[in-house]
């Protein structure tokens, strides 16, 4: 297997001048295809860690500027918040829907259902947030750029819905 890994098209003498089929035609197609890897792995890192940036800074909205710390109970009223957020969007979409007549479902309005339908199972299991509820940390999180590898600055805390606890423990008091 060729190790093209150090290789750039700007060490590559006469790319202009290859013939195509030549082993530097080869070399230089291997650079290009390793080139294209990498850019979709990055992007898709991005991707992916861009949700967990737009929440942090949706809760650091949330959080009024005189309020040093929140409650426990806060944070689950702007975890409600938080999963509602779309509500507005979505009902738009749904007075697009001409009465009597069937309609499919927009993709949008689909993929808003779908979100909130896995937030509200998140929120049940346990949502990741910013903890609010130690002034240090807000003002680390007001302070923070939104950059995806300072992220690990901001301590979390994970929050249960309080219709899940309440059902948990009645569960352990049956048994």
């Amino acid at each position: 297997m060729p190790n093209n890994k150090r290789k750039t098209l700007k060490t590559v003498k006469g790319k202009d001048k290859a013939h195509p089929y030549s082993r530097k035609a080869l070399q230089i197609n291997r650079i290009h295809l390793r080139q294209d890897k990498l850019d979709k792995r990055k992007s898709d890192w991005l991707n992916q860690a861009n949700p967990t940036v737009e929440r942090y800074l949706w809760f650091r909205w949330v959080l009024d500027e005189e309020q040093e710390t929140a409650t426990r109970e806060q944070l689950a009223e702007f975890i409600e918040m938080y999963i509602n957020r779309n509500d507005e969007e979505l009902e738009q979409l749904k007075a697009m829907h001409r009465p009597g007549q069937p309609r499919p479902k927009a993709a949008r309005e689909d993929l808003i259902m779908i979100l909130k339908k896995k937030e509200t199972e998140e929120f049940n299991n346990g949502f990741v947030i910013p903890d609010l509820t130690i002034a240090k940390n807000v003002k680390t999180l007001r302070q923070w750029d939104s950059d995806i590898n300072s992220i690990k600055l901001i301590r979390t805390i994970k929050i249960k819905s309080p219709q899940s606890r309440e059902s948990t423990n009645s569960n352990d008091m049956t048994e």
